[in-house]
């Protein structure tokens, strides 16, 4: 069956129009791209033995990257006392926080869109067994949005 021409340019016109008013809605649903300027990047690199609970073979690290407009509430806290409890301890001062993990041996990438007001971030690690205060790291946003961190057998440490 063929269509006349003029019902034929008809139709395309109508095809065109509906899609001109939907783009707009479905990129609305979009995301922003994965590095624009307001995302913070974190990189977590496990070594083979990361959070390895004093056994032979490392385990995956859980990990939390806390967008905060005041860190100091974290200050001479233990992991135990702050995991799970985020919301708790660090009241309004929390404007985010994102969960991911890495294998041992693997290296993890992961971009977060940047809170407005957020001034520094964390990131926590629920490390097993923790050394210290090194199962998180504290990045003040002036210092830059981008934090490299190698996770061990049970702490974190900076990357250059």
């Amino acid at each position: 069956m063929r269509l006349h021409p003029n019902v034929l340019k008809g139709y395309r016109l109508s095809v065109l129009g509906i899609a001109l008013v939907l783009l707009p809605a479905i990129g609305g649903c979009a995301k922003a791209p994965l590095m624009g300027k307001g995302t913070l990047r974190v990189v977590v690199t496990a070594t083979s033995d990361c959070n390895n609970c004093g056994k032979s073979t490392g385990f995956p690290l859980t990990y939390r990257v806390l967008q905060v407009s005041d860190a100091s509430a974290l200050a001479g806290l233990s992991l135990t006392q702050v995991w799970d409890k985020e919301e708790k301890i660090l009241g309004a001062a929390l404007l985010k926080k994102t969960e991911s993990y890495v294998d041992p041996g693997q290296k993890k990438e992961l971009p977060v869109e940047r809170e407005k007001g957020a001034t520094a971030m964390i990131v926590v690690g629920n490390f097993c067994r923790t050394k210290g205060s090194c199962w998180n790291h504290v990045q003040p946003l002036s210092a830059g949005g981008t934090v490299k961190l190698s996770a061990g057998p049970n702490c974190f440490s900076v990357v250059k």
